[in-house]
């Protein structure tokens, strides 16, 4: 069932990647999947969070709709893909990128393309991060949606100006 504006809670995340931790203060954390939603009026979540679940990226998607939402950070709807309603059966590009620097946290979010704003956040924390992928509680299908194309990567590398 969906609600109108969805919570991390809501979902069952399944890990698919963790790294190291992040030490380097400029680092860049990276996630590039393809979720393949199988049914429209489901939301399907992907992210890049900490070991605690509270740091990090997370959106939900609802193909129905191309409604994206922000899922850890208490933002809600962050916007809407153009070409909604969405192929249940075809793939959903998902680019998501934390940029470190120093305690400061940036984060990208694209999305078959597209880019929204996302909210930063501030973390002395070095922790390691998991590249997770989620449906919704109380679904009917067993497991994690279904993905074809994984990459994630840190890269602790200076960024330049």
């Amino acid at each position: 069932m969906n609600s109108l504006i969805p919570t991390f809670d809501q979902f069952d995340f399944a890990a698919l990647e963790q790294s190291d931790p992040v030490v380097h203060p400029n680092a860049e954390i990276c996630l590039k999947i393809d979720l393949i939603p199988t049914k429209l009026n489901r939301r399907v979540a992907v992210g890049i969070i900490d070991e605690t679940g509270t740091k990090g990226i997370a959106v939900a998607i609802y193909p129905a709709t191309g409604e994206v939402c922000d899922l850890s950070h208490g933002g809600g709807v962050m916007g809407y893909l153009d070409k909604a309603p969405l192929d249940p059966s075809a793939p959903i590009s998902c680019d998501l990128t934390i940029y470190r620097f120093g305690r400061n946290f940036v984060c990208s979010v694209r999305i078959q393309g597209e880019t929204f704003l996302y909210p930063a956040y501030v973390s002395d924390e070095t922790s390691m991060m998991r590249a997770v992928v989620g449906k919704e509680k109380g679904q009917d299908e067993h497991g994690a949606p279904t993905w074809n194309r994984l990459c994630f990567d840190v890269l602790e590398m200076p960024i330049a100006a």
